[in-house]
């Protein structure tokens, strides 16, 4: 009951057969190379993997480390379903051997955690875009599923075989994939767990194939769009509170209570749809998601209603207070949303 090691590669490093040869006289465990689609000048390379002992699956064109990741999880359950899991490791090198045969022998020892190699970002070889932008992920990791985890980026990671199924109906093709197999890991059953390695760099990880930019607006997709959708309707809320505030309740002695209700009626009608279908993409148990989100926006209603009138007291600018209100309450209401409302929805590019 071996657990299998996948290496994704793309237009991969020289040392890349050296990392593989040293991986291959190390252990009798099936390894398994996916090119994704580097092109004719890789062919030999991989031949050459091929002829070493590796197992070589072929994208003809690049799908993204996702989509690898997937076909060799696709090849496994296909071909050889009495492994215990699989290993997935980088194929730059920046994983010791060691390490990756230690996350193997813990892959094999149990069945419903998620390994994830832990690499050290205070250390000084560590280049200063990797530092700060793990940094950044792992706080807005733990924003939105309450785990803490101290490096979410990690390429270096178990995986057991009974749940290859489930994480692959996870969606995402290039980086993004690790960040959602992460965000939707308990709700398939996996818990996490870190286990410290060495970190390794080579230079200033200038031959990373990672986008700073276009992976990172990925890897953060689920907030950029809940930002999206919160901006949006909290517009619409504005506007339709000047609206009955200023013409239709002008005079009214509740006017400020009758306002912030209705206009944040219907802004949580707008918001509720666009989360559902746009940020969180859920299909199923739409009762019980929206008795959630009914309690989840009386909640906030009612919250927004007590400090704009507490505020409303102290300054004058009763538009501004709202504002600053609001904004405050965005945070909460993420959070809220994403580990109790639509826990199980899916976070697609």
């Amino acid at each position: 009951m071996k657990a299998s090691i996948v290496i994704p590669a793309y237009e991969p490093e020289p040392r890349f057969l050296t990392f593989l040869t040293n991986l291959l006289c190390q252990t009798d465990r099936p390894v398994i190379v996916i090119d994704d689609g580097s092109g004719p000048d890789y062919q030999a390379v991989f031949a050459e993997a091929k002829r070493k002992g590796a197992i070589l699956l072929t994208h003809p064109h690049n799908l993204g480390k996702g989509a690898a990741l997937k076909t060799a999880m696709r090849f496994q359950l296909r071909n050889i379903p009495e492994a215990s899991g699989i290993v997935t490791a980088d194929s730059d090198g920046q994983h010791r051997t060691a390490d990756i045969l230690n996350i193997a022998n813990l892959v094999e020892k149990h069945e419903n955690t998620l390994f994830l190699g832990a690499r050290q970002f205070d250390q000084a070889q560590v280049p200063f875009k990797s530092r700060y932008g793990n940094k950044l992920t792992a706080k807005m990791f733990r924003f939105s599923t309450g785990t803490t985890l101290s490096d979410t980026q990690t390429g270096l990671r178990g995986i057991p075989q009974n749940h290859l199924e489930q994480l692959l109906e996870i969606p995402g093709r290039r980086f993004e994939y690790e960040m959602n197999m992460l965000m939707q890991a308990k709700e398939v059953g996996l818990s996490l767990e870190e286990v410290p390695i060495e970190t390794v760099y080579f230079g200033n990880n200038e031959h990373s194939h990672f986008r700073s930019v276009a992976d990172s607006l990925l890897v953060y997709l689920p907030f950029l769009k809940f930002i999206a959708s919160s901006g949006l309707s909290a517009v619409f809320d504005i506007l339709f509170f000047v609206i009955l505030l200023k013409l239709v309740f002008p005079t009214a002695s509740n006017a400020l209570f009758a306002a912030t209700a209705l206009a944040r009626i219907c802004s949580g009608v707008l918001n509720y749809q666009l989360n559902r279908h746009f940020v969180f993409k859920t299909e199923h148990q739409q009762l019980k998601e929206a008795s959630k989100y009914a309690l989840l926006f009386a909640s906030q209603l009612l919250l927004s209603f007590l400090l704009v009138q507490g505020l409303a007291g102290l300054f004058q600018h009763i538009i501004l207070i709202k504002l600053v209100v609001d904004c405050g309450i965005f945070f909460l209401s993420f959070y809220i949303q994403r580990r109790f409302v639509f826990k199980k929805g899916a976070y697609e590019a």
